[in-house]
């Protein structure tokens, strides 16, 4: 199966590069990257371009941009990031396969719930690349900080490093 992804995320990455490094960086990304414009919101594209994306970032500015980048776009989905404020972390962690099955043609994600003050995150067959891995670190701590919930999210296992999926544990 090939792995495709929604333009409007594509669309949130350049958007993050924007916002942080100007009109100059988001040219330098475009014209480093061959782009000629901004990707159709409801049409999907290849991850290929998510992933250069990525690269780009960790290569011209460094890694830990991508745990940036993962912050901004679980902050900046519009009338959602809105709405996350009136519920709790949990209830949002519940709901995340769905969304995430909306937004990527690939992969496969598993929430776990049952234990009191913590929420585990399993995506399988993700992430390909550390950048990947770092942008969901940001998802996960863009949610819980939407939510206004305290919390410490570490990474817990990594397929990038051979292990079956990517694990992210959110202490709350």
């Amino acid at each position: 199966m090939e792995r495709r992804v929604r333009g409007s995320i594509l669309n949130s990455y350049l958007d993050f590069i924007k916002k942080k490094w100007g009109k100059d960086g988001y040219e330098l990304c475009m014209n480093d990257l061959g782009f000629e414009e901004n990707f159709k919101n409801g049409h999907y594209y290849r991850d290929e371009i998510r992933e250069n994306i990525l690269r780009w970032i960790s290569r011209e500015k460094g890694i830990e941009y991508c745990v940036e980048c993962g912050k901004f776009i679980v902050s900046n989905l519009g009338i959602l990031s809105w709405l996350v404020r009136f519920t709790d972390a949990k209830t949002l962690a519940k709901r995340f396969p769905k969304n995430f099955s909306e937004v990527y043609a690939y992969g496969n994600v598993e929430v776990d719930t049952d234990q009191e003050n913590v929420i585990i995150l399993r995506l399988y067959d993700v992430n390909r690349m550390k950048e990947s891995c770092k942008v969901w670190l940001g998802v996960c701590q863009g949610a819980t900080e939407m939510t206004n919930t305290v919390s410490e999210v570490r990474k817990t296992k990594c397929s990038v490093d051979g292990d079956e999926y990517c694990e992210y544990t959110i202490n709350l």
